[in-house]
């Protein structure tokens, strides 16, 4: 019968060695089970993670810059998450409509975009459009509604936080805390705001990303770019009480919407949807 020499033994072993350390760095996150595993995160980012259990048992976890968590940011784009929440329970906009948008950041502009499209490319023409229709007053209301700014140092009225129409992109002058920002993400997915099922699920709809079918589970999010920050706070859900939450916050200078985007979809194993 063949066998290895000594020398060749050891050769063997060193070479199944490497090719099994390879395939654990290379092999994406989540993949073996739908739990996060720990992140080691880039230079000047910050991440925050919840998981939900279906057992009810749940995880908070902070991943790199921390901080950033003493201070508060414009929470840029992801402001139109609690927009569309006004638009929705104020039935200003049907969701399927598509109005026509010429923002110069979203591929083959212009073109056509419902609610849900206008979330996803993050359009500021499609809300500037629709915004006349709702009025700040309705706004306020819904932001006090969900406490919004409770834990904002920087705005101390709900009212004070307008600018004007085209600061309405960012959420004016607000300034949160990431876990602020995390903390009302989260929220949408527990149902910690008291809405009804049917505006729940019209809401979420319109914050759906993408299918992840590796891990069976589905992905919501939302982007944000301002003033030098680059968020994406995503969600994977396998059912109503077994998902995890992320808060992406980049404030590096070589940071970029697109960047992030793929970022969170590295960290999760779950294949990244066009963004066309």
């Amino acid at each position: 019968m063949f066998q290895f020499s000594e020398e060749k033994n050891s050769a063997l072993g060193r070479f199944l060695l490497f090719q099994l350390s390879s395939l654990f760095l290379l092999t994406p996150l989540n993949s073996q089970n739908f739990s996060p595993k720990t992140i080691i995160a880039n230079s000047e980012e910050l991440i925050l993670v919840t998981e939900v259990r279906s057992d009810k048992s749940r995880t908070e976890k902070v991943y790199g810059a921390s901080e950033f968590l003493k201070k508060e940011y414009s929470p840029a784009s992801t402001f139109k998450t609690y927009l569309v929440l006004s638009l929705i329970e104020n039935h200003i906009v049907d969701p399927e409509e598509k109005i026509e948008c010429a923002d110069k950041h979203i591929p083959n502009s212009p073109r056509l975009l419902n609610l849900r499209d206008a979330l996803f490319y993050s359009s500021n023409d499609y809300f500037e459009k629709v915004f006349p229709k709702l009025g700040k007053e309705k706004l306020d209301l819904t932001l006090r509604k969900i406490g919004y700014l409770e834990n904002s140092k920087s705005n101390s009225k709900v009212e004070d936080w307008w600018i004007d129409l085209a600061g309405l992109k960012h959420g004016g002058k607000i300034k949160l805390t990431p876990k602020a920002v995390h903390s009302s993400w989260s929220k949408i997915f527990e149902n910690g705001y008291g809405f009804s099922k049917g505006i729940m699920e019209e809401w979420e709809n319109t914050l759906f990303w993408s299918e992840c079918t590796d891990r069976s589970v589905r992905v919501y999010g939302k982007t944000g770019s301002w003033e030098g920050s680059f968020w994406f706070q995503g969600a994977l859900v396998k059912s109503e009480n077994d998902y995890i939450i992320y808060t992406i916050l980049n404030r590096n200078k070589s940071g970029s919407r697109t960047g992030t985007i793929n970022r969170f979809y590295e960290l999760t194993g779950c294949k990244v949807p066009s963004l066309e």
